[in-house]
């Protein structure tokens, strides 16, 4: 007979792993965390145009060489998730902030990390 509360809470556990799992900026990436700042563009690249998706310096203006869609798919939403986590981590400054370890807060429904002066900034 199977345990219908383990297999529940089960699932729970591999559903909470893969929402953690797609907030980390490094996986986003697929490089570690301490990989050096560059190869972090190279990655970067990777990832952006293995999803078919223009990498150019405009390349939030259609320049006709990238396809186009009626509503971004699962390709381009991953791609440019992969552009913002590299904004987050491109210079010294906001890595070493992203890198920080995060506080729960409420029962772990928030996330918290201290700033140069002490005070809880919340993560959305």
């Amino acid at each position: 007979e199977v345990d219908i509360a383990a297999h529940m809470s089960g699932q729970l556990k591999d559903y909470d792993k893969g929402r953690l799992d797609s907030k980390d900026t490094y996986r986003k990436l697929n490089v570690e965390m301490d990989a050096p700042d560059k190869e972090l563009f190279p990655a970067l690249s990777a990832v952006v145009r293995s999803r078919q998706v223009n990498l150019a310096p405009f390349a939030r203006v259609d320049n006709g060489t990238a396809a186009t869609y009626d509503s971004w798919d699962r390709h381009t939403l991953e791609a440019w998730a992969a552009i913002d986590a590299f904004a987050k981590v491109k210079d010294p400054e906001s890595r070493e902030w992203n890198d920080k370890p995060c506080e729960p807060l409420f029962g772990g429904a928030l996330c918290a990390k201290q700033d140069k002066d002490g005070n809880l900034m919340i993560e959305v």
